[in-house]
């Protein structure tokens, strides 16, 4: 799981970072009061509206509570996407090791909302590119990170160890949570739905580490919940050894039914250990890891969870969910990650479909001796966001090989990125067939998001591209300052993407020519 966590992070950059050579520092107001909390802090409440409303606004990471990633409201499509030019870049500050930001912008009233990987806070004006507010809090985590908008309210990672809360209008912390009793890291962009932040913890491959999912009060902090992946109490037999489960990724919610979908993490060691080849220190299936759970939102009870790789030994997370609505208004749960398949699941847990993508080598061994390549490796399969619209589910495959020397290497194994082209593969939700499946110029590291008739994504050498929602026709591209792993927001005529790996990273605004 350590490299796991790296994801568009790891191998990336054992490329991306001698590739694109980096980093720049920003500067801004301080805010150093950085030492965690045990409990929730803060004396004023945070008073959230009910839900944020969507608009003509991008209100939660992946643009609706249920994840889609999908904006009809935006004004940019094939016929004039070719006039796309720069608007303006705000500075970002650089330095990490797996780059400056990773994660999704949020816009909400003309301002965007982003959390770097220093868990920094910044409000950025949406026209003109200037500083609203900035909080200081330069903690480098592996991310993606980022930060969820309610009400009044910025929800956002702080120094890899709690959820805080800062006031919309000023940047001024209200609360934050200490929510790592269990170990591990967090990693995850928050989102919110129905009064509660939903944030999670993952083990970042800590002995002893579990991770746990919560639900927080978003008026005040309050742990209203957790929810602990890990079925076996002494973490199956070697607590000293074993870790696993959590989630860093944004869960999605069916506001509807109260209920949000999670996608777990692995297990650790992976293949296996000193003394414990392929995964020994761990007998059993490890649930829940790299698995899907149907949380209650109010609750925090299992609804139901579905693991798609029993006793994984070569770090398949699974990830990445979301909801997708067909014609008639039935729903399909969607479930994928890095084991490189999309799995459609009934809204009790029923699986309908289960369709591998991308390139696959080994990943089905359960035991080996002397050294091994898989496909995908740890830096492959699904990795960033998908998009689904109108009953298609959209997703980026990254194709990276791993070597590990042998059933005890729990080293991450040696990754190759920029072996193969990644792919970009369109699914019917209904049947899970492929709709379509086209090749991108390099590793896709930018997720999949749908505008109008057109699908983004981008790769980390820093092109973005789109392509013809219906027949994966390639209709335009743009050479960004610098290398992306992380995913666009898109509000009327403009796209708002992070580009992490700069010199100096920056946040880019492209705005459709007037």
């Amino acid at each position: 799981m350590v490299r796991s966590r790296i994801l568009v992070r790891i191998g990336i950059l054992v490329v991306a970072v001698a590739a694109l050579a980096l980093f720049a520092c920003g500067g801004g107001e301080s805010d150093s009061d950085d030492a965690p909390t045990a409990t929730t802090t803060g004396s004023r409440g945070c008073t959230p509206t009910a839900t944020a409303s969507l608009g003509a606004d991008w209100a939660y990471p992946n643009y609706d509570a249920a994840g889609s990633r999908a904006t009809f409201t935006s004004s940019i499509s094939a016929a004039n996407v070719n006039e796309l030019a720069e608007a303006w870049r705000y500075e970002l500050p650089g330095g990490g090791a797996f780059g400056s930001a990773a994660t999704t912008p949020v816009i909400v009233g003309g301002v965007i909302y982003l959390g770097d990987l220093f868990t920094n806070v910044h409000a950025i004006d949406l026209a003109s590119g200037g500083r609203r507010w900035f909080v200081d809090v330069g903690v480098n985590v592996f991310g993606p990170s980022g930060v969820a908008v309610h009400g009044g309210c910025v929800y956002a990672n702080r120094a890899g160890r709690e959820i805080a809360a800062y006031e919309r209008a000023s940047g001024q912390r209200i609360w934050t949570t200490d929510i790592l009793a269990a170990g591990g890291q967090v990693n995850i962009q928050p989102t919110v739905a129905d009064g509660v932040v939903l944030a999670a913890t993952s083990s970042l491959a800590q002995p002893g580490a579990r991770g746990t999912l919560f639900g927080l009060d978003a008026a005040t902090g309050e742990i209203l919940w957790s929810f602990d992946t890990i079925e076996s109490d002494d973490l199956w037999g070697h607590p000293q050894i074993n870790s696993g489960g959590g989630s860093w990724q944004t869960p999605s919610v069916d506001l509807e039914a109260g209920v949000t979908y999670w996608g777990i993490s692995n297990a650790y060691p992976y293949p296996g250990i000193s003394g414990f080849p392929n995964g020994t220190s761990r007998p059993g299936d490890n649930r829940w890891t790299a698995s899907i759970l149907a949380i209650d939102t109010a609750s925090g009870e299992l609804r139901w969870g579905h693991q798609a790789v029993p006793h994984d030994l070569f770090d398949r997370d699974m990830i990445l969910a979301g909801v997708a609505t067909l014609d008639g208004g039935r729903k399909v749960v969607i479930s994928t990650g890095k084991a490189a398949r999309v799995i459609g699941l009934d809204p009790d847990g029923t699986v309908l479909w289960d369709t591998p993508v991308g390139k696959h080598q080994n990943d089905d061994v359960e035991s080996f001796e002397g050294e091994l390549e898989v496909l995908p490796g740890i830096a492959g399969g699904v990795v960033t966001p998908l998009a689904i619209a109108e009953g298609v589910v959209f997703v980026s495959v990254v194709n990276a090989p791993v070597t590990y020397a042998g059933p005890e290497d729990s080293s991450g194994g040696a990754v190759r990125i920029g072996t193969f082209p990644s792919q970009l593969v369109a699914i019917d939700a209904a049947s899970g067939e492929i709709v379509w499946d086209v090749a991108l110029p390099g590793d896709g590291f930018g997720g999949a998001t749908v505008v109008n008739d057109l699908v983004f994504t981008s790769v980390i050498s820093g092109q973005i591209l789109a392509f013809d929602r219906a027949t994966g026709e390639h209709v335009w591209s743009y050479r960004a300052p610098g290398g992306i792993n992380g995913s666009p927001a898109f509000v009327d005529d403009m796209l708002v993407i992070p580009v992490g790996f700069g010199d100096p990273p920056v946040l880019l605004a492209l705005q459709l020519s007037r």
